[in-house]
């Protein structure tokens, strides 16, 4: 039961790490940081490209649910986006000093 226990552990700590890839290759590859407070997005936005680059470039595209186990949700999404930017408080929801490029 042990190896089990351990061969369990070993998988989710490596699940982590594919997440943290993808959430990388996100971040490298469709945002900017916003010059203006004007240009600020809201953090849904960024999520949802977030779940789009995902399931585009995902690790396996032709298999979907080992693309959804890529991806974070959205409380890892925001636990992973608060170690590289702060987000701030607005009427409309929280936004963070970013923009998309163009396109994603």
């Amino acid at each position: 039961m042990t190896k089990l226990k351990n061969a369990r552990k070993k998988a989710l700590d490596l699940g982590a790490t594919v997440r943290s890839d993808a959430f990388d290759d996100w971040y490298s590859r469709c945002v900017v940081n916003a010059a203006e407070p004007r240009e600020w997005t809201q953090a849904r936005q960024l999520y949802q490209s977030y779940v789009r680059h995902v399931q585009k470039y995902g690790w396996n595209r032709t298999d979907k649910s080992l693309a959804s186990e890529e991806m974070a949700t959205e409380t890892g999404w925001g636990k992973m986006m608060a170690g590289l930017s702060v987000k701030k408080r607005r009427a409309s929801g929280w936004y963070y000093p970013l923009r998309l490029k163009q396109g994603a």
